[in-house]
């Protein structure tokens, strides 16, 4: 760009500069010696920046138009250091102006030179360089430092050094930004610039700073200018937040805990404290110190001021403190010093002796354990704190944490970690407080010492609930016992209800009222308030036995709700029940000559009391008195069978027994019965001939059909096997006679006249009806007379006649008659041949009446068998009938009894129906004459009746209320006949009250007792007492005993004192629970003992006296190597005898820890890093298992574990180093299959994995 200007004066266009107008003097001053030169003005502009050569101007243009070519310029800069020429070329020639480099404005931005012409003419030339936006603005320097007080307050300025630009106008500096580095998004600036045209450059404080939250800012600055694009400079603010004493020291942790085991020696570190405090300098110097104010006034701990440590000044006693809460101070060096403060919780650790700690926080509505029925699952109940003052021994020790576990509860709640040591009790179910009210839980924490300990807190949860539950017995049937012999007001049991609403409130106040049987409401009664049932009125238990009542519980709550259970309540006997026989005479029949041993009938007692009180004992007497056990016969004492114990002979013994049975019952009270035997024939006598021989003569004239002997068997059996009858026994004569089956009567039935034989014999045999023989055959001879004269034949072959016996001596009794044969002159006579030893018969020798020639007796003979012979004249023949004398019986004899007076005692409380007596008389007349009846003719009234047949006495109602203590009954005996006799028998009947002892009872129905079963034998256990229940009586000395049994064998018991001792160790694991029954009884007389018995339950506890048994001796497992660990590897099992804590059992691991682990509550050994069979194929671990009684017992096995191959590793050439190949060198012309070398590989793997193949891989 050019401008010219043209001035008629050198001073017209205005002064040139300095240094044109020096190289222009010359010139000009030639000019003015020739004239005025004219002076033009060339204003010329270029841009800086612009490459050389640029073309800028031609300075002719400064040259008025018109003006003739100049020659050439002659130029003010001649000389080659001028600035101009250094920047510019300019052709003197032409006066073209070019630039001779790039120009910078800021370095020069303006030229001036002079050009004169050949004519004179003087251009003046100015060279403005334009600015161009080549320049950023800049700062002074490039990093500025402020120190500002972190006390300095918002608002605060301070001077920046402003930015200079060294362009001109808008490219000049323009504005100023403000930069934070490494302050967050979103947060408000600490700072702000404040500038102006005229105001300086300010950085104004907004926020107070915080030199312990920064302690410097790192600011950046930026100028920029208004080119385009725009350049910027920045400048770096670094702000140093200087340091006030506002901070106080800041301990680490607001609580420090540690542990220190109490025989540490003074001296010993506690911990280190640590506090720091931003401030710097004196204000951040912290020193520390106890406040003894607050803490440790016995001196038990010193700080190190400088660093902190706490160490131990004396020495501690955990039994006496176990934990020591420090206040530890920290204070700064500031002028006026800050302090702060922190708890130093030092627990005082013992051995590995303490179980663990278990604290419970209900987190209930109530802070109790309740919690409602509406509780949803997930539900707080409490939070469960353990903490085990070992357990930071324990894990220096190697030990782990505290397991805690949740026992019982079925579900309904569970424990949710929470922290370290810190669980939730929640609800995990739904809860029905109507179906469970209560739940026992238990927490069981277990510590992870060796061994460990472990602790169990119970935990009785009640669920709440609304008023809405009427009261509930905890059964629904309840069941006592009670003795009978219970006075009034005896207490049987304690009934309780419990209501599930608030207790305290009337909702919940349960009273309590029987209904149910009248009967046995009017013997029992409840107390309303307390539950307690006992006895109204006095118990019978023979009457009631059990007594069956509704309980009823009814609540005070509107509307009123009730619940009711059974009550049953067993009467427990006492000996006040004589036995009851079920009949009071027994009638029975056995065969003669039973074998002994042989039972014929039972008689059967009944008792009502019960246990030894109802057992009874049979006793067997002769007769109706207790003189003399019966000889014949023997009762089980047990059973009541009667069975014979000796031979019996009907025909030689007596054919009926009168028996007296006796029933004793074990509290020494009796009973009586009757029996009465009758011994039955059997076939045991054979018939017997009166006379072995019989002789007798007949005529050989003699007719058939007629009789010519009768002969007589008897036999001693009665019935069918008394009935005789007779044979002929086959001989050489047999067949001339017949005999009469029945009656004996021997028969003529073939003519004699052609025997030669004068004497014939025949032989007769007897048989009875059941088949026995004679033993002894009747012999009879016959003569045969040969005569011509024929014997006198009796008109019957037999006679039967009757007499009194009382009728006089020479009576006649019946005539027999034998007529003679035709012809005969000869007279008949008449003798008895046989059949009358004893001579009480005579007989008419002529006329044939027999008559009485004593006096008969028809209890010694009632029937005579004679025999009659008749005989004609002189003659040796004579014929014989059988006349049969039947001695009738008349009344002669009087009932007799065996004796005329006799006493018998009962029981004043015999039943009606007893039978008391038995009046036994004999009449030796038969028939009517010989029967008997009784009767009673005692003419006062009494309680007695008399079977007339039998004689049996009864009682005909109770005497229990009579004052009369004796009766006297005259018991008539009368036959039947014509007059009747009768005799007398009297009888005292002494009624007696029963002689009881003083009834026994125990203090208690049942005893309960617990015992170890590491109790020593002789170990006093327990003491039985039993008293009378009558506190006027004198109980003799009480004898106590054992039932025995197989638990019982166990224990003895001292009679006197009643004191158990045990006599032989007990068994957990065989038996928990012994039940056995202890005894007491009086000693006075056998009748009048008293008994009672008692339960004693003894549980057996639990010693830990079992340690654990390994299933096995040794453990095999194998698994798969793998580069990732393979969890579980297997499980080991043992087994413990004990229960409870004592069979609970904890496994843990005594070597290999770096490969395995072992839960230590299942057993399971854990791998937990992988394993690498190739650095180790088998480990060999070694397992405790412990069990958790005190002491505990343990117990080792070894657990091989065998690590399996896994194909997991490559060949690899050991000649070769790993990443190379192996280099060879052969020499050339080898022939072929030259050996070079031999390489071999290694696979650490085993069995196929570790088969290693070659190939070559050509290439």
């Amino acid at each position: 760009m050019a401008r010219r200007q043209r001035g008629g004066r050198c001073r017209g266009g205005g002064p040139p500069t300095g240094r044109a107008l020096a190289l222009l003097v010359p010139l000009w001053l030639c000019a003015a010696c020739g004239g005025t030169a004219p002076v033009y003005n060339l204003s010329l502009t270029v841009d800086e920046g612009l490459p050389a050569e640029t073309l800028v101007g031609d300075i002719r243009a400064g040259l008025p138009p018109g003006a003739g070519p100049p020659g050439g310029f002659l130029l003010s800069e001649g000389s080659g250091e001028s600035a101009v020429l250094a920047d510019f070329h300019v052709q003197p020639e032409t006066g073209v102006i070019r630039t001779a480099r790039r120009l910078d404005r800021e370095r020069r931005a303006r030229y001036s030179f002079a050009a004169a012409t050949l004519r004179g003419e003087v251009v003046q030339v100015e060279i403005a360089v334009t600015d161009v936006n080549d320049h950023p603005p800049r700062f002074p320097r490039d990093y500025l430092q402020l120190n500002i007080s972190e006390l300095s307050p918002p608002g605060t300025a301070f001077r920046l050094p402003a930015a200079r630009d060294p362009d001109a106008g808008r490219f000049g500096t323009q504005g100023y930004a403000l930069l934070e580095e490494g302050s967050a998004a979103g947060e408000p600036p600490l700072f702000q610039l404040r500038y102006g045209r005229p105001e300086p450059l300010e950085l104004v404080l907004l926020q107070r700073l915080d030199r312990e939250r920064a302690d410097a800012h790192r600011l950046v600055v930026e100028a920029w200018d208004g080119g385009s694009p725009r350049r910027r400079g920045r400048l770096r603010v670094s702000v140093r937040v200087l340091d006030e004493n506002d901070n106080a020291p800041a301990f680490s942790r607001s609580e420090y805990w540690a542990r220190l085991r109490e025989d540490a020696p003074p001296g010993t570190s506690v911990c280190r404290l640590r506090a720091t405090d931003p401030d710097l300098g004196p204000n951040g110097e912290v020193r520390y110190s106890i406040n003894r104010r607050q803490s440790d006034p016995d001196g038990y701990f010193a700080v190190e001021e400088r660093s902190g440590v706490l160490r131990l000044r004396r020495p501690l006693d955990r039994e006496a403190r176990a934990l020591h809460r420090l206040v530890l101070e920290a204070r700064d060096g500031g002028a006026q010093p800050e302090v702060s403060s922190a708890l130093v919780s030092v627990s005082v650790l013992d051995v590995n002796d303490n179980r663990p700690a278990i604290r419970l926080l209900y987190l209930t509505e109530s802070g109790g354990p309740w919690v409602s029925e509406g509780a949803r699952p997930g539900d707080y109940v409490a939070r469960v704190s353990v903490s085990d003052a070992d357990e930071e021994g324990a894990e220096e020790g190697g030990g782990g944490g505290i397991a805690l576990a949740l026992l019982g509860g079925d579900g309904a709640f569970a424990l949710r970690p929470s922290g370290v040591g810190i669980f939730f009790l929640c609800v995990a179910g739904p809860l029905d407080r109507e179906t469970r009210d209560l739940y026992e839980l238990r927490l069981v924490a277990t510590d992870g010492g060796a061994p460990p300990l472990s602790a169990e807190e119970p935990l009785l949860l009640r669920v709440a609930d609304l008023n809405d539950e009427a009261p509930a017995f905890p059964q629904p049937h309840y069941r006592a016992a009670v003795s009978e012999a219970a006075s009034p007001g005896t207490a049987v049991l304690r009934l309780s209800a419990s209501d599930a609403d608030e207790p305290g409130s009337p909702n919940a106040e349960v009273r309590y009222a029987l209904e149910g049987d009248p009967a046995a409401l009017a013997l029992l009664r409840i107390d309303a308030r307390s539950g307690a049932v006992s006895t109204r009125a006095r118990l019978d238990r023979e009457r009631q036995a059990a007594l069956e009542v509704r309980v009823v519980a009814r609540d005070g709550g509107h509307p009123q709700r009730a619940a009711a259970c059974r009550l049953s309540v067993r009467v427990e006997d006492a000996n006040d029940n004589e036995p009851r026989f079920e009949r009071q005479v027994y009638r029975g029949r056995l065969p003669e000559h039973a074998a002994p041993g042989r039972c014929l009938l039972q008689v059967k007692a009944t008792d009502a009391d019960a246990n030894q009180f109802g057992e009874i004992e049979y006793f067997l007497y002769d007769g109706f008195h207790y003189y003399e056990k019966s000889k014949a016969f023997q009762i089980d004492p047990r059973t009541g069978q009667i069975c014979v114990s000796q031979d019996i002979d009907r025909e030689g013994d007596p054919t009926t027994y009168d028996l007296l049975v006796k029933a004793t019952d074990g509290g020494g009270l009796s009973a009586q019965a009757f029996v009465r035997i009758e011994i039955e024939d059997i076939n045991d006598n054979h018939p017997v001939f009166e006379q072995a021989v019989y002789v007798t003569s007949i005529s050989s004239h003699t007719k058939p059909g007629t009789e010519i002997i009768n002969v007589v068997a008897t036999d001693r059996d009665s019935g069918i096997y008394g009935a005789v009858m007779y044979e002929l026994v086959p001989g050489e004569f047999s067949s001339f006679f017949t005999v009469d089956a029945s009656t004996g009567s021997i028969y003529l039935i073939s003519a004699l006249g052609h025997l030669t034989h004068s004497v014939l014999f025949l032989t007769v045999s007897a048989r009875d009806g059941g088949g026995l023989s004679s033993a002894t055959n009747a012999a009879i001879t016959v003569n045969i007379l040969q005569t011509a004269l024929a014997p006198a034949i009796f008109e019957r072959s037999r006679y039967a006649f009757s007499v009194p016996e009382d009728a006089p001596e020479d009576s006649p009794v019946g005539s027999v008659k034998a007529r003679e044969p035709p012809d005969s002159l000869e007279a008949v006579s008449y003798r008895i041949s046989s059949g009358d030893p004893h001579g009480k018969f005579s007989i008419d020798p002529q006329f044939g009446v027999i008559r009485t020639q004593k006096q008969l007796d028809h209890e010694t003979q009632s029937v005579a068998v004679l025999t009659v012979q008749s005989q004609l004249g002189n003659s040796p023949v004579y014929s014989s009938t059988q006349v049969n004398i039947s001695v009738i019986d008349i009344n002669d004899n009087p009932p007799v009894f065996l004796t005329r007076s006799d006493k018998v005692t009962i029981s004043h409380t015999q039943p009606p129906g007893t039978a008391v007596y038995i009046a036994h008389a004999e009449d030796k007349d038969s028939g009517l004459n010989g029967a008997i009846k009784y009767s009673i003719a005692s003419k006062q009234s009494n309680p007695f009746s008399i079977d007339p047949s039998l004689g049996v006495v009864n009682l005909t109602r109770t005497v229990f209320a009579d004052k009369q203590r004796e009766y006297t009954l005259h018991i008539a005996a009368e036959d039947c006949g014509s007059p009747p006799l009768t005799s007398f028998l009297m009888l005292t009947v002494i009624i007696e009250e029963q002689k009881m002892g003083p009834t026994l009872v125990f203090q208690n129905l049942v005893y309960q007792v617990e015992i170890s079963e590491a109790t020593s034998p002789g170990a006093r256990i327990l003491q039985v007492k039993a008293h009378s229940l009558d506190l006027h009586s004198v109980t003799s000395k009480l004898t106590y005993s054992l039932e025995p049994s197989t638990d019982s064998i166990a224990f003895e018991i001292n009679s006197d004192t009643g004191w158990l001792y045990l006599r032989k160790h007990l068994n957990y694991e065989c038996t928990q629970i012994l039940s056995f029954r202890a005894l007491v009884s009086t000693s006075e007389d056998e009748n009048l003992r008293q008994n009672a018995s008692t339960s004693v339950i003894v549980n057996v506890l639990d010693e830990n006296d079992n340690p654990p048994v390994f299933m096995r001796e040794s453990f095999f497992f194998e698994m798969e190597e793998n580069p990732v660990p393979r969890g579980v590897v297997g499980t080991i099992t043992a087994v413990d005898k004990d229960s409870g804590r004592n069979g609970q059992l904890s496994y843990f691991l005594l070597s290999d820890g770096k490969y395995f682990k072992m839960n230590s509550n299942t057993g399971e050994i854990i791998n937990w890093v992988a394993l690498d069979r190739e650095k180790q194929a088998h480990h060999q671990l070694t397992v405790l298992v412990t069990d958790h009684g005190s002491p505990r017992l343990n117990a080792t096995a070894a657990v091989y574990i065998t690590v399996r191959d896994l194909n997991d590793n490559r060949p690899f050439f050991p000649q070769a180093a790993p990443g190379h190949g192996l280099h060879l060198k052969v020499l050339e012309g080898q022939p072929p299959g030259t050996l070079i070398t031999t390489v071999f590989a290694k696979d650490p793997d085993s069995g196929n994995n570790g088969v290693v193949l070659y190939s070559i891989d050509s290439g």
